[in-house]
């Protein structure tokens, strides 16, 4: 989620319920505040540094500015939100993997997983990825090709599910048929998607939909869920079961 965009009324409020947050950025100026709001709340919020593609610039973002952006990897606990869209902002797609690639160095350099959009362009992001030697990596919001799973399950990565579940019948179809070791949730917020505000309001609902649709237990999915955050996150081994 992107959580530099919420209040902080919010944010105690989502906190309060027991949640791990996971941070992303859009930018430098975000990734800033996103480090600030984990070291506020360190035992509940995971902050991600990056660059989103989408705000990448079609002659690219300057060297110091990426730069910059690299040196906070060392902070962070993951790199993120990072990623390639061929979906939404294809014009930029050359400026994007220029950003893309420095970020993931950074983050094999030092061992952070990452944090993955990659709209419209899945398989050119998991290339990427595997090319410069990732170990960790979460690929948000994921609708891409069902053969891929398969790939991204032998490599330990994961995906994510959000409450689009609710309306958007290609994340039904995918997320009914993820293998478990993938599964991660996630909000997303705050975006408005088909009528949906999404924020971790939505997460409890989410987790229920997402039981029913696997045929399986709230409970028993959570657990899953928690042991796959853990591989991602180890200070999270212990849990909150």
């Amino acid at each position: 989620m992107h959580l530099h965009e919420f209040e902080r009324e919010d944010i105690e409020e989502f906190l309060s319920s027991g949640m791990i947050l996971v941070a992303v950025s859009d930018d430098y100026e975000s990734s800033l505040k996103t480090l600030e709001l984990r070291d506020s709340y360190p035992e509940s919020v995971v902050a991600c540094v990056g660059v989103h593609p989408w705000q990448v610039p079609e002659e690219g973002i300057p060297t110091g500015a990426l730069e910059a952006t690299a040196d906070l990897v060392r902070d962070a606990d993951c790199v993120g939100e990072v990623g390639l869209d061929l979906k939404f902002v294809p014009r930029t797609f050359n400026a994007q993997v220029r950003v893309l690639q420095r970020l993931v160095e950074e983050a094999v350099r030092l061992g952070k997983p990452l944090n993955v959009h990659a709209a419209g362009a899945w398989r050119e992001t998991l290339d990427l990825l595997l090319k410069v030697g990732v170990a960790s990596a979460i690929f948000h919001w994921y609708t891409g090709p069902e053969e891929l799973l398969s790939l991204l399950r032998e490599k330990g990565f994961f995906v994510t599910v959000n409450p689009a579940l609710k309306v958007q019948k290609k994340l039904r179809e995918i997320a009914a048929k993820l293998p478990e070791e993938l599964i991660l949730l996630e909000s997303d917020g705050p975006y408005d998607y088909r009528g949906l505000k999404l924020t971790p309001r939505l997460i409890p609902e989410l987790l229920g939909e997402l039981a029913r649709l696997r045929g399986t237990s709230p409970d028993a999915l959570l657990v899953t869920i928690w042991k796959n955050f853990s591989r991602v996150f180890p200070k999270y081994s212990a849990g909150p079961l």
